[in-house]
């Protein structure tokens, strides 16, 4: 039983777009970082499709719980992401402040 309503089908667009992103980083960024990230999303994905399978998550109002979750985890996953790259981006600055080439 995979739900199909509208908040669903956002659900799965998010999956999608996170999985594009995943994708894209492997083809042209570092291999190593991405492939980290693609087996986060996979880890979570396979967490909901089992969260999705079982019917009985959405008796009593449970729907509303399965979706949340299912719409957390990507975006903690892609705001953490989001902070390590802006830390990066911090640590390189003031190394190019002080003179020094480093990669982070």
């Amino acid at each position: 039983m995979i739900p199909t309503d509208s908040e669903f089908s956002m659900m799965y667009l998010i999956y999608g777009i996170v999985f594009i992103l995943i994708l894209l980083g492997l083809w042209f960024r570092q291999k190593r970082v991405f492939y980290i990230h693609l087996f986060v999303f996979l880890l979570y994905t396979s967490f909901m499709i089992y969260i999705l399978s079982d019917e009985e998550n959405f008796k009593g109002g449970g729907s509303l719980v399965v979706l949340f979750y299912g719409i957390l985890f990507p975006i903690v996953h892609l705001c953490i992401y989001g902070i390590i790259q802006i830390v990066k981006a911090i640590i390189i600055n003031k190394a190019k402040k002080n003179g020094v080439e480093q990669r982070v």
